[in-house]
């Protein structure tokens, strides 16, 4: 080896001895979101990286910790098992301000457990995937989120569904030495596919991003709301974990899907698929604000089949449901090819009217006598005894 190789071979060492890798971005990370969002001490005293084939990965599961799917960018799950014992610190850091020197008891561990705990997985992916340099380190490390909490080993492993993952077993120190738990990550390893990879001769342009793959690629967060209960505050603050709230008994049925807004934008029924929690949703019907008007939405219109009429009439006389007249079909519409009309009979001649004759004289007619004359010149008689009528 000459002396430029060495000196290379030594730069190169010393780059990759200062690289940011995926094991030290997880230390680091460890260590500044427990600081900084949890006000607790979470120090990262060892960690183990491993690649290991899907069909194993069951051997590798705590059926002790908490057992938590995450989401990621790819089709395939993450997982996640956190101590019981970070859990516990996890738990009396939020709700007590301090962790106890001694672990907390062993007890099942329940969904309220893993509300309190994925602040901390969120936090990290994000923060570790943004300190990575390299784009291998990057698509080895990707953006997870939390997801859902699995109650048993059985059906953790049924729904890690990847052919291999990148096993990363971080061993925590806890509050300055008070004790020790661990943070198992399991990532689907992730395989470019060939028609994202950039080609390799320079001439071949890549495919030009369009309008519908920029509108699919947005990400759309929806929250199922299994139930909401209403409970004062007095009660609110008694609770503690491992508390049970009742629900409806048709609650699994009527599960409503919200925006951030907390815009109802559908409905369905809770269910499970393949072992993970699943939402069937039902169709909405038509509204006036979503009317339906396509022949493809009528199989799901209550309507009866009514069969087209036919008409002989002209278009426009057809448009008009008034005009229902019946025509002859064989009537000419031309008045040319009707041919002329036939010629009428003569009509008999009126007689003139004499201009010299008058109307026959009516006879005369009798006068009639004239009516008597009223007595004492029209004066009424007396009228005597009446009686006298009292005026106010």
């Amino acid at each position: 080896m000459s002396v430029l190789q060495r000196k290379a071979q030594a730069g190169k060492q010393e780059h990759q001895a200062r690289a940011m890798t995926v094991p030290k971005a997880l230390r680091v990370g460890v260590a500044k979101i427990a600081d900084q969002l949890f006000d607790m001490a979470l120090v990262v005293i060892g960690i183990t990286q491993e690649r290991c084939e899907g069909d194993t990965i069951a051997e590798k599961l705590d059926e002790s910790a908490l057992l938590v799917l995450l989401d990621g960018p790819t089709e395939c799950s993450g997982g996640a098992m956190i101590g019981p014992e970070l859990v516990g610190a996890m738990i009396q850091q939020q709700t007590t301000g301090k962790v106890s020197k001694e672990p907390a008891t062993e007890r099942p561990l329940t969904s309220t457990d893993a509300a309190l705990c994925a602040p901390l997985l969120d936090a990290l992916f994000q923060r570790a995937h943004d300190m990575l340099e390299t784009e291998k380190d990057r698509d080895m490390f990707p953006v997870f989120k939390f997801g859902a909490r699995v109650e048993n080993t059985r059906l953790f492993g049924l729904a890690l569904e990847a052919t291999e993952y990148q096993v990363f077993k971080l061993t925590i120190d806890v509050s300055g030495g008070a004790f020790q738990s661990s943070l198992t990550l399991l990532l689907p390893v992730i395989e470019k596919r060939a028609d994202l990879m950039v080609p390799d001769r320079p001439d071949e342009a890549p495919a030009p991003v369009t309008l519908e793959k920029t509108v699919m690629s947005i990400q759309a967060d929806l929250t199922a709301v299994l139930g909401r209960v209403k409970l004062p505050l007095s009660k609110l603050g008694q609770m503690s974990a491992g508390d049970v709230l009742t629900l409806r008994p048709d609650a699994f049925d009527a599960v409503e899907v919200i925006t951030r807004q907390g815009r109802v934008v559908s409905r369905g029924s809770m269910g499970q698929v393949d072992g993970q929690r699943a939402v069937q949703l039902q169709s909405n019907p038509a509204t006036p604000q979503n009317p339906k008007r396509r022949a493809a939405d009528r199989d799901g219109l209550d309507l009866p089949e009514v069969a087209p009429v036919e008409s002989s009439l002209s278009p426009r006389m057809s448009a008009d449901p008034l005009n229902t007249i019946d025509m002859p079909t064989d009537m000419p519409t031309d008045l040319d090819a009707a041919g002329e009309l036939p010629d009428l009979p003569d009509l008999p001649d009126l007689p003139d009217l004499d201009e010299a004759a008058t109307l026959p004289d009516l006879p005369d007619l009798p006068e009639l006598p004239d009516l008597p004359d009223l007595d004492n010149d029209g004066d009424l008689p007396p009228l005597d005894g009446l009686p006298d009528i009292k005026i106010a």
